[in-house]
């Protein structure tokens, strides 16, 4: 019987390797909660804001230009809050005031880490209601996230990477829809921010959000 090339049989290996990892990542938005009483269809512009710890700008940078990227593919204009803000220190409610207006944005996209963990405390299908009071209003939720994020001992590390979006409107800051999605064994960061970007688009495209 005639032998593959050794070049062939490392070509076959490698592809076979590159489809596996690329199919091993999956993202799920496994809860979900939505204002009903919001008037969807009227967001054209929108912010993106990662609240990660200060010690990780680059991780912040990478998150929220992907994110962008993804909404501005979609037809939805989106920006940085990187391309404006300070990435070490908390923005006070009158300097977010002033960039919403200079920027028009209609919407601000939040997302933070909730958890990165080898087992899963998420499951599909679970019911999403939003924990804290202070969720409702734009500036309650940014001060505790920044807070949070920038405490000692807050991640562990593995295979689940659990994220909490929450979008706000910039006319009263009112929290118009919050979900929880789960990244499911991502070999590196780019993984969570591309597979959940995308489907987060997606799914607010098909909910009616976006003109």
């Amino acid at each position: 019987m005639q032998k593959l090339p050794a070049s062939l049989i490392l070509l076959f290996t490698f592809l076979t390797a590159f489809f596996i990892s690329c199919s091993s990542t999956k993202t799920d938005i496994i809860g979900e909660w939505q204002d009903d009483t919001y008037q969807k269809g009227n967001i054209q512009k929108v912010l993106v804001l990662g609240i990660v710890n200060k010690e990780k700008p680059l991780l912040r940078r990478n998150f929220e230009d992907g994110m962008a990227k993804a909404f501005n593919d979609g037809g939805i204009s989106a920006t940085p809050s990187m391309d404006h803000m300070p990435y070490d220190v908390a923005i006070d409610s009158t300097t977010f005031e002033k960039y919403f207006k200079e920027l028009q944005v209609d919407a601000v996209v939040v997302s933070r880490l909730v958890a990165v963990d080898a087992s899963r405390d998420y499951t599909a299908g679970y019911l999403y209601t939003i924990p804290f009071n202070s969720y409702y209003g734009f500036y309650g939720y940014y001060y505790s996230g920044v807070s949070m994020a920038n405490s000692s001992g807050y991640l562990s590390k593995d295979v689940v990477v659990v994220l909490e979006t929450n979008i706000y409107e910039t006319t009263n800051k009112k929290l118009i829809w919050s979900g929880v999605s789960e990244t499911v064994q991502p070999d590196k960061a780019s993984d969570v921010i591309n597979t959940f970007s995308n489907l987060l688009v997606s799914k607010l495209k098909s909910q009616g959000y976006f003109k």
